[in-house]
């Protein structure tokens, strides 16, 4: 956890010293596609954990918008998505 918010940090400062909240979620294998390639039925639940990370922010004009950057990891901590508000 300490490494990737750490990256997060690097790549996007602004939301340096923001605690984010921590979703954990469980995929299903997708049934079809595993029956498709004749591979059997699979047995696992992967799971994956968002990190929401949200900041307010003040605009030139001084108005309030809120930031939100979503990271998605694997049970491994290795990095499978980021996506941010503009």
């Amino acid at each position: 956890m300490k490494r990737i918010t750490k990256q997060i940090t690097r790549d996007f400062p602004e939301f340096k010293g923001v605690k984010p909240k921590i979703t954990e979620k469980k995929i299903r294998p997708q049934d079809k596609l595993y029956k498709k390639l004749s591979l059997g039925v699979a047995k696992e639940f992967r799971r994956v954990y968002q990190l929401s990370f949200r900041k307010v922010v003040q605009t030139v004009d001084n108005a309030s918008i809120e930031r939100i950057l979503n990271v998605t990891i694997d049970e491994a901590g290795e990095i499978i998505k980021i996506t941010h508000s503009r």
